[in-house]
């Protein structure tokens, strides 16, 4: 049985609530040209905010690491179709209902769905791995996908032993090009237009983001006693590789996207990166030391991070137009916003407790009749062998 770790659901609720701040309370009027800034049309500005909302896009970063700790953890030993059917059935309930949702606001702001918005929804729908979607946010999500694609893989081919090995691949190739692009955006190195096309590709290996990914499986074998000596080497390097994208990042949110932003310190948000990450691994070294002593503690935090899916999905657009329609109707600009932010985390909720459960019950239904007609056939039995496990020194009760 795979350990629940409660740690866990706290930090994926810290990242998608920073996130959520950077896009309503900074970037969608420090911003010019993004989807966002235009439904908000520039309705008020929050400067007081900006030292604290300006890098609230660092959980991404954050949500990179607990997606390599949680798809180790949850994959190993597991057959290629179930861990198929997991994701499926996390990923697609909330992004059908959210990018629903979506497309209603973005309608109601004027826009037309044909030719507009369409094939963006669609994209959306089916988690398309290029864009454009019907909300930017949904680009993070092709990185994971990249990343459970490469998982499926090791189990495809009953590999999974190989994850560590993955994981130094993620590490150096990460490294490489993260390396390159930042000395390329100092001026200090210049490529060639070969680099360009690859950064075009940079989240479908994934390219930029895998050193993430990288610490998030060696902390999943650090929190069970299983990291090789060797590893260590590994972890220092992705760590650096993950402190340098962060930077990158800074760099060019200050240098092409909001100029408002030049002069607010760029090693902050290494600094929350370095503390939710110490989070991480004080949470599931000792997962009872964060787990509530109360039922009600319990279902508390993880109704927090089933929450966390939608509010990332929903907040950035639902969010804009509310406001706006806050802030045109008379209510005070700061108000506006925490009356927003408090819409998008009611919205986030029913969908997490009401919407994904009645979406997910039908889907689950409809992949098991598939598995099931899947294993009669001999060509697909692969998908349904189980794979080798990666053996823990630390049992992991449930």
């Amino acid at each position: 049985m795979h350990r629940y770790y409660y740690g866990l659901d706290a930090v994926r609720f810290f990242s998608a609530f920073a996130v959520c701040l950077f896009h309503l309370g900074f970037y969608v009027w420090a911003s010019e040209y993004s989807s966002i800034s235009v439904i908000f049309a520039g309705a008020a500005k929050f400067e007081a905010l900006t030292p604290i909302a300006w890098m609230g896009w660092v959980g991404v970063q954050i949500f990179f690491v607990i997606s390599g700790f949680v798809i180790a953890n949850s994959a190993n030993g597991a057959t290629p179709f179930a861990f198929l059917r997991s994701r499926l059935t996390r990923l697609w309930p909330a992004a059908w209902i959210c990018a629903t949702l979506t497309l209603i606001v973005r309608l109601m702001a004027g826009e037309t769905f044909l030719p507009a918005l369409d094939i963006d929804y669609l994209r959306s729908l089916v988690l398309w791995p290029r864009g454009a979607w019907i909300d930017g946010v949904y680009w993070s999500l092709a990185v994971e996908i990249a990343f459970y694609a490469l998982v499926f893989c090791l189990l495809l081919t009953a590999n999974f032993r190989r994850l560590p090995l993955m994981a130094w691949v993620l590490s150096l190739v990460s490294g490489a090009y993260v390396t390159l692009a930042m000395l390329k955006q100092l001026g200090l190195a210049t490529p060639g237009s070969w680099f360009d096309t690859l950064a075009g590709y940079a989240e479908l290996v994934p390219l930029r983001h895998g050193a993430y990914f990288a610490i998030g499986i060696w902390l999943w074998m650090l929190s069970n006693k299983s990291l090789p000596r060797s590893a260590w080497v590994g972890l220092g390097l992705a760590f650096v590789c993950g402190v340098v994208e962060i930077e990158m990042r800074a760099l060019e949110l200050q240098n092409f996207e909001a100029s408002i932003a030049v002069g607010q310190l760029l090693i902050a948000p290494v600094i929350v990166w370095l503390v939710a990450v110490g989070v991480i691994i004080a949470s599931t070294r000792r997962p009872e030391a964060f787990e509530p002593r109360t039922d009600a503690g319990r279902g508390r935090l993880r109704l927090a991070g089933k929450v966390t899916y939608p509010l990332y999905l929903v907040h950035s657009a639902v969010g804009a137009a509310t406001m706006r329609w806050l802030i045109v109707s008379g209510m005070p600009a700061y108000l506006a916003l925490l009356a927003s932010i408090a819409f998008v985390l009611l919205i986030a909720t029913l969908v997490a407790v009401y919407g994904e459960p009645a979406v997910r019950k039908p889907l689950a239904l409809g992949l098991d009749a598939l598995g099931t007609a899947g294993s009669r056939m001999k060509g697909l039995r692969l998908l349904f062998r189980r794979s080798d496990a990666i053996p823990l020194k630390q049992s992991s009760p449930n």
